[in-house]
Order: structure tokens, then sequence, then C-alpha cells
């Protein structure tokens, strides 16, 4: 090694601003075929009769490592595999697979071959939801067979086979039900479809609505039970959102507490809710920076 490519090196360890970040080993080793692949497209160029081979092996490596620096985890490194990053992360865990999503925007078409590549008969879905609920796991079904729900995961009622999914906390969605992932046996047989939420395209509604008052929502982390509807107009205007719908609160206790009234379908005109009714509930629009109040003249007695 010369003199002048140690002084070289020595700067570049000296001055690299990225020195103390590792890489995400997924998005470095994607980074790393998409230099590979152009390197192996690019037309070959004639040779000065000198030769900077030893500088240029320079340029791809640091390149590399800036435009892994965006997507970098300084707690989180591990083996690079080389090849293209999964849309799935797949961790065997004894006699279960757990399957978390990398990528809520891959092509769906990467998902079935991740699931295929490991024999598994399962189904993914991909729908366009609210902030809090992408990458989360928000519905699981089975066609035509039962699903029983319990404390750590799911039932597959098969004839006499009854496989268990279990589930894999983590996710936080505010009042929503959502996991982080499902931990499937290996030997599953019975077809399983799993339904998680993808960030929705400039031109999409929600077809997953979150809880408002989750992360990444428009009203993150407020109390909004007993407000009145003039002061949760005003918070939806200060951040350039909208009431979509009204609904009228049923009488106590709510749905959720077993009355089993539907408040959709006691829809109200906005100009027949005055500013000092109450909130009962607040639920998360179709559309982006829209939501949904549940209301009544008087304070609900058993806020959510």
């Amino acid at each position: 090694m010369t003199n002048d490519l140690k002084q070289l090196m020595t700067t570049l360890q000296t001055h690299d601003p990225a020195s103390r970040v590792r890489a995400d080993p997924l998005v470095l080793s994607a980074t790393l075929q998409s230099v590979i692949a152009d390197t192996a497209r690019a037309p070959r160029a004639i040779k000065p009769r000198w030769s900077w081979r030893r500088w240029l092996t320079l340029i791809p490596i640091t390149a590399l490592l800036v435009g892994a620096a965006v997507v970098m985890h300084p707690d989180e490194i591990g083996p690079m595999t080389l090849g293209p990053a999964k849309a799935l992360a797949f961790t065997k865990n004894g006699d279960y697979i757990d399957v978390r999503i990398v990528e809520p925007d891959a092509d769906p078409e990467r998902y079935r071959q991740d699931f295929a590549a490991h024999g598994l008969n399962v189904e993914l879905k991909m729908e366009p939801a609210s902030p809090s609920l992408v990458g989360a796991m928000v519905s699981v079904s089975s066609p035509q067979r039962m699903v029983v729900f319990h404390s750590d995961g799911f039932e597959i009622k098969d004839g006499n086979r009854s496989p268990r999914i279990k589930k894999i906390e983590g996710a936080d969605c505010g009042k929503i039900w959502c996991l982080a992932g499902v931990s499937i046996p290996v030997g599953l047989r019975s077809p399983f479809e799993v339904t998680f939420g993808r960030a929705a395209r400039p031109d999409e509604r929600y077809e997953i609505s979150g809880d408002p008052t989750a992360r990444g929502e428009i009203l993150e982390g407020m109390e909004l039970a007993n407000r009145t509807v003039g002061e949760v107009k005003l918070m939806l205007q200060q951040r350039h959102a909208t009431v979509s719908r009204y609904y009228k609160a049923p009488p106590e206790p709510s749905p959720r507490d077993g009355s089993g009234l539907d408040v959709t379908e006691h829809p109200l005109q906005a100009e027949d809710v005055p500013d000092t009714w109450y909130i009962h509930e607040v639920l998360g629009g179709h559309e982006k920076n829209t939501v949904r109040l549940i209301v009544a003249p008087q304070p609900t007695a058993n806020p959510h």
C-alpha cells in the first residue's frame, strides 16, 4: 500500500460521518446487489495507460456506506446476506416460524414467493391503512373453516386437526386490535389468511382506519372523551383535518360493553350537531385527514 493510499484511507476514516452507524443488513445487501448489477451492465471503457484501479475501488464501498446510512439502526447488526431482500422476515422458533412484515409496500407476488419457499399455505393480503396500522396485522381468517380466538393466538378447526397459530405482540395501534406478526406451525397445511396494513397511495382511501389518537395519526396522544364538539373541531382545524361523519351515541352501556347496538346505523347531519354536544368516541375516517365522531348532548359515563 502506497503512502498516498494510506493517507487517503486515514482521511476517510477520520472524517466519515457514518463511522459510528451500523448498516441495516437487508438494505446493505440489496444496495450491494444493485451496485454489482449496475457494474456488470456498465459498458467497458478504454483503460488509460496509467491505472486508477486502486483508487476507484474505494468509491463504490464509500457510496454503499453513505447510501445505507439513511436506514441504519445503531443497536442492530447481523450477518449480511447477498441476494434480493425479502418482503417478509422468517425466524425459526422451535416447531414454529415467526413471520413479520419487512416491506409493507412490496409486490404481493413477493409475499407468495416467500411463503411458498417455506412450504406454508398462507395467503397474505395488504390493505391501505391509516399510519398507525401500516406494517401491523389487523385480521386473520381461514377459508371455509372456523377460527377460534385465544388469548395467545388462533386455532383453526379443520376436521380432526386444530392447528394453533400464535400471536406476536409488539405493535402499537392505540385502541385498535393489531399484532406485529404471527408464529405459524412448521407443518401447517390448512389454508390461512392474514391481513396487514400498508401505506395508502395518494389517490387511495383507507380500507382500514385506525385510532385517530394513536401514533402517527391526526390526533396523536389526545384524550377526547367528554370534550365538546367545538373543542375537537378546533383541534382538527389546527391540524388541517375535518369531520367526515357524525353518529349519535347509543344509551349507556356502549356497544363495546355488550349492548349490540351499531352506532353507524344512527348517522347525524353536521348541521344537527351543536358545538356544545360532547364527544363519546372518535373513529378514524376512510379518507386521509378525516375522523368520525360519536356524540351526544350529555357527557359519557363510560369514557374509553
